[in-house]
């Protein structure tokens, strides 16, 4: 008989979450009780059926973080197209410089410039007299909002010419000699000037973090270097200097490199890495896609406005972008505004990194935790959250939503992002 009780609470517990499990909005109310506790300032959104099916603060915005990168890739996708390829152009003078102009591709790699060189030695070029950088797509007078302008590759400068996402990589040995830390990049007489710097180490660094020395500034003078260098491994000499310029239009195309990524796989590697970089170079496009050449901070902010309220149907209210990876920390958007985000880009939801168990996006910054992306074991339900406290409890409140189906090794361990 003694045992009589705790069968009856056994029986009754398993009614309970019987009739919770066919009751969806009870469940919701439940997890929103639960969820409700982790939460100082912040909000979070779960959509079905098209409906917010629970959410706490929907409509107050909150610091994205990187979560914000999800609305430049649809922005990118829509204004320029899964298929775009950035280009850059070679030419050369009667005076025998060659002009590099660029595009603004974000990807523009020591890989790809390499193959632009072999096909102008295979065009039968020897020699150049001066190297002459055109970065004139972008005028940027300033980096990007939010940007501290670190050391950290995260805090690189965008530009019109810019190489391997603005960051270098340099050793400086226990002696005080400076090599390249890459195996792909030749050693550059900027590396000695930065690594004469810094104390023995290896170094993965934002070379805008470090004073420009001479006319150039350090984003061209590292593109420039990295040209003249492998242009010299293929018996190609500068016979002038690398200086900054403008192609003339009397200027002979020798050829036009278009990159080996189109937009969405950009946009893969991007969200994967988390590159502000990249974000920041697309958002970039997108303005002068919209608002011609040059790209402007101001002419990106006017057209991403447009979109975002023409396209998207979210007004200013609920979404505020002033840069496109998430660095700043006057960006803003609602839960609910970012469930419409992720309907829209529900299409292209494979392009987001499978983290915790899910395909999401993490966003962190000092006192921001975010998440946004999609419960697959929910028929890819939508849900963000957005956390603008000291506590980071995202895990938490995303295992209250995805609350009744078995997550991942990665998760149950509790990884961080």
């Amino acid at each position: 008989m003694a045992s009589h009780p705790l069968r009856t609470a056994v029986f009754l517990t398993a009614v309970l979450f019987y009739y919770i499990s066919c009751m969806p909005g009870l469940l919701h109310a439940v997890q929103a009780v639960s969820a409700r506790n982790f939460i100082q300032h912040g909000g979070y959104a779960l959509a079905q059926n098209s409906h917010i099916a629970m959410a706490q603060n929907s409509t107050t915005p909150f610091i994205p973080a990187s979560t914000l990168k999800i609305i430049t890739s649809l922005a990118a996708l829509d204004i320029l197209g899964p298929d775009y390829h950035f280009s850059t152009l070679i030419s050369r003078d009667q005076q025998n410089n060659l002009y590099i102009q660029g595009s603004g591709d974000p990807f523009l790699l020591t890989e790809n410039i390499i193959a632009i060189v072999q096909r102008l030695h295979e065009s039968g070029i020897r020699e150049i007299n001066n190297l002459v950088m055109d970065e004139s797509v972008y005028q940027l007078d300033f980096p990007a909002d939010g940007c501290e302008n670190t050391t950290n590759p995260y805090d690189a400068w965008n530009g019109g010419l810019a190489v391997n996402f603005n960051s270098i990589a340099i050793r400086v040995a226990p002696d005080r000699a400076v090599s390249s830390d890459d195996p792909k990049v030749p050693f550059l007489p900027m590396m000695q000037t930065i690594g004469a710097t810094l104390p023995p180490g290896n170094y993965h660094l934002n070379v805008n973090a470090f004073k420009a020395t001479g006319q150039l500034s350090n984003t061209l003078r590292y593109s420039g270097e990295l040209f003249a260098a492998l242009l010299a491994q293929k018996q190609i000499v500068v016979r002038g200097a690398i200086i900054a310029g403008q192609t003339p239009t009397t200027a002979a195309p020798l050829l036009t490199y278009q990159s080996d990524k189109t937009v969405q796989e950009m946009i893969k590697q991007c969200l994967k890495y988390s590159n502000n970089f990249v974000a920041n170079q697309l958002f970039l496009a997108c303005g002068s896609a919209r608002l011609g050449k040059p790209a402007t901070w101001e002419k990106s902010r006017t057209v991403l406005r447009t979109y975002i309220n023409e396209d998207l149907g979210i007004s200013e209210a609920e979404l505020v972008m002033f840069e496109g990876s998430g660095l700043s920390r006057r960006n803003r958007i609602t839960p609910r505004a970012m469930i419409t985000v992720l309907q829209k880009f529900a299409p292209y939801q494979e392009l987001l990194p499978i983290k915790k168990g899910f395909p999401l996006k993490s966003g962190r910054l000092t006192g921001v935790y975010c998440y946004a992306g999609y419960l697959p074991q929910q028929q890819n339900a939508p849900f963000v959250i957005l956390l603008n406290q000291a506590q980071n409890n995202r895990d938490e409140i995303l295992h209250i939503l995805s609350s009744g189906h078995k997550p991942t090794t990665a998760f149950a361990a509790g990884n961080t992002l």
